[in-house]
């Protein structure tokens, strides 16, 4: 067994102290166990969960490694798109950090494709159409 010390944040320990006094967890120890936990499996099986797929993409991208983020957010909306299911918002998400990847790449022409593949799905949404007219208005 490794004991692991950290610093948590006054924001994060309230909210730690609300799951506990809720009933979730008998105490912090048992928290920080199941946060570890559950960051480990996702971090092992990647293509289990879009959401975390699309935060390793965002990490990626922050960190000037772009090919890396687009494999993240490719794989996650791959995994979305058969879900029965959707989780839209999350969807709208991944669809913009693939299309600011794609614009980092320098791949204006796919990041355009990729929209207008989105906008199929959400056909009213204006984000999605607001990212079209930026990206036709230089053309």
């Amino acid at each position: 067994m490794v004991k692991v010390t950290a610093e948590v944040p006054g924001e994060l320990q309230r909210q730690m102290d609300r799951i506990i006094r809720d009933g979730w967890f008998p105490d912090q120890e048992a928290v920080v166990r199941e946060a570890l936990s559950q960051f480990i499996d996702a971090k092992s099986f990647l293509g289990d969960s879009p959401r975390m797929l699309h935060r390793f993409a965002a990490d990626a991208l922050n960190d000037s490694k772009p090919e890396t983020a687009l494999k993240f957010v490719d794989r996650a909306l791959s995994l979305m798109s058969n879900q029965k299911l959707t989780d839209f918002s999350l969807y709208q998400m991944l669809v913009e950090l693939r299309v600011q990847v794609l614009l980092v790449l320098g791949r204006g022409d796919d990041a355009l494709a990729s929209l207008e593949e989105a906008r199929e799905h959400l056909p009213n949404n204006p984000s999605i159409a607001r990212w079209i007219e930026k990206l036709r208005k230089p053309r």
